[in-house]
């Protein structure tokens, strides 16, 4: 059975209704017909009355008189109908102007913070762009939060609501009274300088912005940080029209959120090289996932105590027909940006996992797992499921895990690791001492070992600092049962002063390179007297 339309409805309810502008009217209207109706009865009533009683009449007359009675009558109806038409349709014209222009401002303006939106933002750029000049420049800054998807990962989504408001409100207090700031989307913002002397104009602005960002920002679960990246263009420098200004300053933007935490970058043209790049490097991206021709490469782990290896680290290596050989800290964050990490990291794993299957049971197999992937809460079952289709035992698996896995949605990622915990596999803390860990998260995290990173192994030689932190690393590590790895040993020295303060084992290329899967076989055939820590206790010895 169909339904009536809703808006026929909305019609008859209206016409019936008595508060409605069209029932007062017709009611109007069929009071005064009535009216003259009854008049005219009267009259027409009055002279016959008056025959009876003089006898006389003139029936012409009558006629006529009660003809212009009815008219005056209808006129009178008629005017009252027009006007109260007229009142009408001039209050309802005003609404509707009022509304039009309510949807228009609603339409230009972002309904969180108040501020214009992108479509507002355009307009008044490309008004003072009609002005720009030689001695009338423009400048566009575009701004984008760093540690917001933090704060609203952790604390949710009315948290990170909360702090974009307060960062608005800090921004119009340091802008100029001729700047215009809008949210242009999410955690990015645009702001027009519309008339500039020099650039240190947009420069002493984009400090202020930065100082404005750098204290707490208040939230319902107590207080957080933020960082803010700042790219500026400058009309007519770096473009002439609204595409190329807002394409430069977002460009320089992009750039200011990978080299830190607060920066401020100008556009410069070799940027459109870079990001054009990048765009490339996306999109072989894509085909080579599609073609599974990202391959895992091994590093080996050595056993300072036995001198033997004990496993291999998997590492991705990409050489590609256009751009040669893409390293990893290029094309990872690139996955990890366009979503594309839980297909590559699915491959590889499986790819890796095949390959250990041909080695000596003894030797594990470890595997880096980008923060990002540790968001879903399905990761555990993949990796589960990857291992159940390729007959790896969990036991030989070892998942490497970041610092920042524990400030990036702490709770799923401790679910996650605890899954894999109870099905045999190990946890490893890559990159220890350069993150956020504290001691409670060591705990809490049950992890079974933790990697000192190379920035500090690197520098045994020559740093007593990093002797004193890489000391003190392999102390907790003791104090808490977890096994120490250091990575990138690449002296004597350095692996020296490991084996004497209690380092269990090894990663760097004193051992070796990371190698392809054929190559580990000749890896494995070394005779074990010839290792690098047998060699350096044969130096010791001499």
């Amino acid at each position: 059975m169909s339904l009536s339309n809703p808006r026929s409805r909305v019609l008859r309810a209206d016409w019936f209704d008595w508060r409605s502008s069209a029932t007062r009217d017709f009611i109007a209207l069929f009071g005064g017909v009535v009216l003259a109706s009854i008049l005219a009865h009267v009259y027409e009533l009055g002279p016959r009355l008056f025959q009876l009683g003089r006898g006389y009449a003139d029936s012409a007359l009558d006629a006529i008189v009660f003809m212009m009675f009815v008219a005056f009558f209808l006129s009178v109806a008629l005017t009252i109908f027009s006007v109260r038409r007229y009142r009408d349709l001039a209050r309802e014209t005003k609404a509707r102007t009022i509304a039009e222009a309510e949807a228009r401002d609603l339409a230009r303006h972002d309904p969180l913070t108040g501020l214009p939106n992108r479509r507002l933002f355009d307009e008044k750029l490309d008004a003072c762009l009609g002005l720009a000049g030689d001695t009338h420049q423009v400048a566009v800054l575009m701004l984008g939060l760093r540690g917001f998807k933090r704060i609203k990962d952790a604390h949710g989504h009315a948290a990170g609501d909360k702090a974009l408001c307060e960062f608005a409100n800090r921004l119009a207090d340091v802008l100029r009274t001729d700047g215009v700031l809008a949210r242009i989307g999410g955690d990015e913002f645009g702001i027009v300088m519309p008339d500039i002397t020099s650039l240190e104009d947009p420069t002493n602005l984009a400090r202020r912005i930065v100082a404005s960002a750098g204290g707490t920002f208040a939230i319902e679960t107590g207080s957080a940080e933020l960082g803010v990246g700042i790219g500026i263009a400058i009309a007519p420098i770096d473009g002439v029209n609204l595409n190329e200004l807002v394409r430069g300053a977002e460009r320089a933007l992009y750039r200011a959120q990978g080299d830190g935490r607060s920066c401020v970058r100008f556009f410069e043209p070799e940027m459109d090289m870079h990001v054009e790049r990048r765009i490339e490097i996306e999109r072989e991206l894509r085909s080579a996932i599609t073609a599974d021709i990202i391959e895992p490469h091994y590093q080996p782990f050595v056993s300072l105590k036995s001198n033997c290896i004990i496993g291999f680290e998997a590492l991705a290596r990409w050489e590609n027909r256009t751009f040669g050989h893409i390293p990893p800290d290029l094309f990872i964050p690139i996955a990890e940006e366009t979503g594309l990490i839980n297909a590559l990291g699915n491959q590889l794993l499986r790819r890796a996992c095949f390959d250990a299957n041909t080695w000596p049971e003894m030797f594990t197999l470890a595997f880096n797992i980008s923060p990002i992937q540790l968001r879903d809460p399905a990761l555990g079952q993949r990796i589960l499921s990857i291992l159940g289709q390729t007959g790896f035992s969990p036991s030989r698996l070892e998942i490497e895990i970041t610092e920042s896995a524990f400030v990036e949605k702490t709770g799923v990622a401790k679910t996650v690791m605890d899954e894999l915990r109870q099905a045999g596999v190990r946890i490893a803390l890559d990159d220890f001492g350069t993150g956020y860990a504290t001691l409670s998260q060591l705990l809490s995290f049950r992890l079974d070992k933790i990697k000192i990173d190379r920035s500090f192994v690197s520098h045994l030689d020559d740093s007593t600092d990093s002797q004193v932190i890489v000391r003190a690393i392999l102390g907790i590590a003791n104090g808490f049962g977890l096994t120490a790895t250091a990575e990138g040993v690449e002296d004597a020295g350095q692996l020296a002063y490991l084996v004497a303060n209690g380092c269990a084992e090894g990663q760097g290329s004193l051992f070796s390179d990371a190698v392809p899967a054929a190559g580990i076989p000749a890896l494995l055939s070394r005779e074990p007297g010839r290792t690098a820590v047998e060699e350096m206790r044969q130096d010791v010895k001499s």
